[in-house]
């Protein structure tokens, strides 16, 4: 462990858990699709601030987004605006903050972790942080959560370094800057977070000294600068509207009752967490043991009566105790909170996962110097082997086709046929065993370096498991999962009949010229990830409404409908009809999909009408059996 050691206390060190969570998190930043529904929402109303150039209203599709703080959407327009811009529509590019801010919780985390422990159980845990599936998952996702807890991290760290009596004045002025990005981004959950630490502190040891530089007047005064005047603007900008909604409708909800449908017991978080805590749920149980014998009171076992000796061990014993209450406190109080709240999504808990991360390098350092891990060793072995089995199963071939079979019985008479297609496309990707392959030799790894007590081969392990499961279901298995992306079988049928609207980033890639509609009418699918890929040439008519425009206004006008949905097969009918009326061709595009947004089966179909009719109908031309040799016809009858 000794070049272990002097790297942890090198400047590398940083560099090197940067570079571990960017690679991490690099493979699913280019090749997931954009995901229903949050992260659409939340980058196609960034398109729309920048293309709009207002920075202070949040909308979406034309429409008020009165629900979350602006911050994130600040955050996107900067990462696009120096890199392709929104006409792009490039995914990818609205998820840098996220990916930062994942990159920003690990740093956070082996900053603030150094002043409470040792540099090497700082380390530690902050390269477990940077491991785990919730944070590098979230890394991969255009929406608030990665960046929140970066910056929450970083201010939670500035209260590490004050308890350890290394802060400053100017600790307090990061810390009050960090809340203040958190507020921007997410309301209330970062003061939440934090002031339930300070004050379960207070409560817990009644010593305050050590928060006195939160007091500093220009910390204070740096968060009113920083939050006040947007929350001001843009309750004028609404005519008092924002607030009223994100706090009473939004908000409101979540704390009374299930929102949007997302309930959940009591106790669902702590049954989540083995598996978003994964790889690192190998260490956690030790860890959170560990804690419960460090806060807990403890007679002093040292026999001697060298009265130095015995102050100095009392001392350290105390300023280990403080560390250990500094991350009771960060976890305990917001957990109960989530746990309580009606509302309940996984990601709600992932602030908390650096305190978590820490407890999990305390342990593994304590066994590291000892050699003694007797607490937990084996169950959390079993809960971490158990776990890994599962994500390596999960793709293999046979278990895709029992679930891409669940799938299709959801279509009826149609099953049949929508299983053979959707196997098909699985089959021609061609990807076979190899990632549970992957996976399983990472989690062996792993499993014989604990066997062997091999330390540094323990962490190596940690960090191959979290890259195999990453690249195989972030870059290889769920991106070519074709038949649950619904809004990309849209695409799809849309191109078929060359009716992306022209100009959009989806028809410069389509390959498709000449004429091209101007926008596409969406019936019965709305998803966001079609609202982002289309942008503002996307119409969402109410209900069924199919009026075929003027050829002057739009000379071949297009539909996307969901003819799965009775609004949708309606819709169709109507269409057709008005156009055999006008005397217009329809060319249609059939794709079958299970849309995952809402558990229902999508039979989307791409309609464009021509200009003109269609060609009339005759019988096929046969084909002569000898040419006559006056004849200068061609082989084929007209």
């Amino acid at each position: 462990m000794a070049d272990f050691d002097r790297l942890t206390e090198s400047r590398w060190a940083y560099a090197l858990l940067a570079g571990l969570v960017f690679i991490l998190a690099i493979p699913g930043l280019f090749a997931m699709p954009v995901l229903d529904r949050d992260e659409g929402r939340f980058t196609e109303a960034s398109s729309e601030m920048m293309e709009t150039g207002d920075y202070v209203v949040i909308s979406y599709h034309d429409e008020l987004r009165n629900k979350k703080p602006v911050a994130i959407h600040w955050l996107q327009s900067a990462a696009v605006n120096v890199t392709s811009g929104a006409h792009a529509r490039n995914i990818a590019e609205y998820r840098i903050p996220s990916m930062l801010g994942a990159i920003l919780a690990a740093l956070a985390t082996f900053w603030g972790g150094s002043a409470l422990f040792s540099r090497r159980t700082a380390f530690i845990g902050a390269m477990v942080l940077g491991t785990t599936l919730l944070l590098t998952t979230e890394a991969n996702i255009g929406k608030t959560d990665a960046a929140q807890c970066g910056f929450l991290t970083l201010g939670m760290a500035a209260l590490a370094q004050m308890r350890a009596g290394l802060g400053s004045k100017w600790h307090g002025v990061l810390f009050w800057a960090c809340l203040s990005v958190g507020v921007l981004l997410k309301g209330p959950i970062a003061p939440l977070v934090c002031f339930s630490t300070i004050g379960a502190l207070f409560l817990w040891e009644r010593k305050y000294a050590w928060a006195r530089p939160l007091f500093y007047w220009f910390g204070i005064s740096l968060f009113v600068v920083m939050t006040v005047p947007w929350y001001v603007a843009v309750q004028i900008a609404t005519d008092g509207a924002f607030l009223s909604e994100a706090v009473r409708v939004d908000l409101g909800q979540k704390l009374v009752d299930a929102a949007e449908g997302h309930a959940g017991p009591i106790g669902m978080h702590t049954a989540a967490l083995p598996l978003l805590f994964w790889p690192g749920t190998l260490l956690l149980i030790p860890g959170i043991w560990l804690a419960i014998t460090r806060v807990l009171p403890r007679r002093n076992k040292t026999a001697t009566t060298d009265a130095p000796r015995l102050a100095a061990t009392t001392a350290a014993n105390e300023k280990e105790a403080a560390a250990w209450r500094f991350l009771v406190c960060w976890i305990v109080p917001s957990w109960i909170v989530f746990e309580i709240a009606p509302t309940k999504l996984v990601h709600y808990t992932l602030p908390l996962y650096p305190a978590f991360a820490l407890m999990a390098g305390a342990a593994a350092d304590h066994w590291f110097s000892s050699n003694d891990w007797k607490q937990g060793r084996w169950i959390s072995a079993f809960i971490f082997g158990a776990i890994g089995l599962l994500l390596a199963i999960l793709p293999l071939p046979q278990m895709l086709d029992l679930v891409r079979a669940s799938g299709a019985e959801e279509f009826g008479d149609m099953q049949q046929r929508v299983s053979f297609i959707w196997d098909q496309a699985w089959n021609a990707t061609g990807i076979g065993i190899w990632p549970t392959v992957l996976m399983l030799a990472a989690l062996g790894g792993t499993l014989y370096a604990l066997v062997k007590k091999n330390s540094v081969g323990l962490l190596a392990g940690l960090v191959a498991c979290s890259a195999a499961t990453g690249i195989s279901y972030r870059a290889v298995v769920l991106p070519n999962q074709s038949w649950m992306l619904a809004t990309s079988a849209s695409l799809s049928a849309l191109r078929e009949v060359c009716a992306l609207p022209e100009g959009s980033a989806a028809w410069a890639e389509s390959g498709c010229q000449g004429r091209a509609p101007k926008v596409v009418r969406a019936i019965a699918y709305a998803e966001p990830s079609l609202v982002f890929k289309l942008g503002n040439q996307i119409i969402l008519p109410p209900e069924s409404n199919v009026e075929i425009p003027p050829i002057a206004e739009d000379n071949r006008p297009a539909w996307l409908i969901d003819t799965g949905d009775k609004v949708g097969k309606k819709a169709l009918d109507e269409l057709v009809t008005a156009a055999v009326a006008a005397d217009r061709c329809v060319r249609l595009a059939r794709r079958f999909a299970y849309n995952y947004s809402n558990g229902d089966p999508a039979e989307l179909v791409a309609a464009v009408v021509e200009p003109a009719g269609c060609p009339s109908a005759k019988p096929p031309p046969t084909l002569r059996d000898t040419p006559d040799e006056d004849d200068d016809e061609p082989a084929l009858d007209k």
